[in-house]
């Protein structure tokens, strides 16, 4: 699993998201690791505040396609 160090700003799907300091994120994707990518999955309170919505499209975007964030944002815990 990986911590991010700093908050990382960016658009997505016509939002403008800030992933905090301290989210978690995963290089697992559908067919196994792969180190290209760090995908962000404790999503959902920034999901919730930016929609209103616990289940909203923006949330399941997040899930389905994944936010990739580079890798100079992170440390490996």
């Amino acid at each position: 699993m990986f911590i991010t160090t700093k908050d990382y700003i960016t658009k997505f799907k016509g939002y403008d998201i800030t992933v905090p300091k301290g989210s978690k994120a995963t290089n697992m994707t559908a067919i196994g690791v792969d180190d290209n990518y760090r995908f962000w999955i404790d999503y959902q309170k920034v999901a919730k505040e930016l929609t209103g919505f616990a289940d909203s499209i923006l949330a399941h975007d997040l899930k389905h396609y994944g936010l990739n964030i580079p890798k100079e944002c992170f440390r490996l815990d």
